[in-house]
């Protein structure tokens, strides 16, 4: 199915939207041209002062995630012609995540009920439904949650190994989970990935992406309680918003 191609919306019961804790929510940068001249001789080799800082700067062009305020880059109504897009029900609720079983699966489980390892500094939370087109019936909660890049590339890494391990499921607090399916991720951001989480009346797809150290998560599910597909155009165009943003910023 295409990208942009006729996305849209019905209605839809989705098992516990958004927010940290709960139930189941239903450019890279010009490489610099090659330089053809060459110095007319080697240059003078230095010590480098004890003083010294020793770590690079980051790379231009990328704005830190504190820069960006994620109430306006997270997707809002008109963003997306085919989806509806409104405030994400229970956004206060910030419960501690339940334990799984085994402890291998943890980070699964803290995706699913939208709660982290580390506190992220901000968070910013919408629901799109999608009311036409080959997604219509799915609602996504998305949320951007901001990092330092050290945690966010620690979560997404976790989260990789988490799923690869815990295909057969895993229990969650008092649910359990009968399969957790690697998906293929919308190739955009930093990196991304995406599982299918079977085992209880309305199975549920997720997506996190990692853009700079903002982290996007996403969890669609229909209420027909059918297996959902993560909209591809809510992915990108929010990744997009996010990189727009940094760039502003950066430059």
């Amino acid at each position: 199915m295409g990208l942009w191609a006729g996305l849209a919306a019905t209605t839809l019961l989705l098992a516990g939207c958004g927010g940290g804790g709960g139930d189941d929510d239903a450019g890279a940068p010009a490489d610099s041209p090659p330089t053809s001249e060459r110095p007319s001789a080697p240059p003078e080799t230095t010590t480098p002062s004890s003083d010294a800082p020793t770590s690079e700067p980051p790379p231009t062009g990328v704005a830190p995630a504190s820069d960006i305020n994620l109430d306006e880059v997270i997707l809002k109504p008109g963003d997306l012609a085919e989806f509806q897009i409104t405030e994400s029900p229970g956004d206060d609720r910030d419960t501690p995540p339940t334990k799984a079983g085994p402890a291998t699966c943890q980070p699964v489980e803290n995706l699913r009920l939208d709660a982290y390892t580390a506190t992220p500094s901000a968070t910013a939370r919408r629901f799109a439904l999608a009311t036409t087109g080959d997604y219509r019936g799915t609602g996504t909660t998305i949320t951007l949650a901001a990092f330092t890049a050290t945690d966010a590339e620690k979560i997404m890494s976790d989260l990789r190994s988490a799923v690869a391990k815990c295909a057969n499921g895993y229990e969650g607090g008092a649910l359990t989970f009968t399969e957790v399916r690697e998906l293929t991720p919308v190739p955009v951001g930093d990196e991304a990935v995406s599982f299918h989480l079977s085992g209880r009346a309305t199975p549920t797809s997720y997506t996190l992406v990692r853009q700079g150290s903002i982290l996007i998560r996403l969890s669609s599910a229909v209420g027909t309680g059918g297996e959902a597909e993560v909209p591809q155009p809510v992915v990108v165009q929010q990744v997009m918003k996010i990189q727009a943003a940094a760039a502003r910023t950066a430059s």
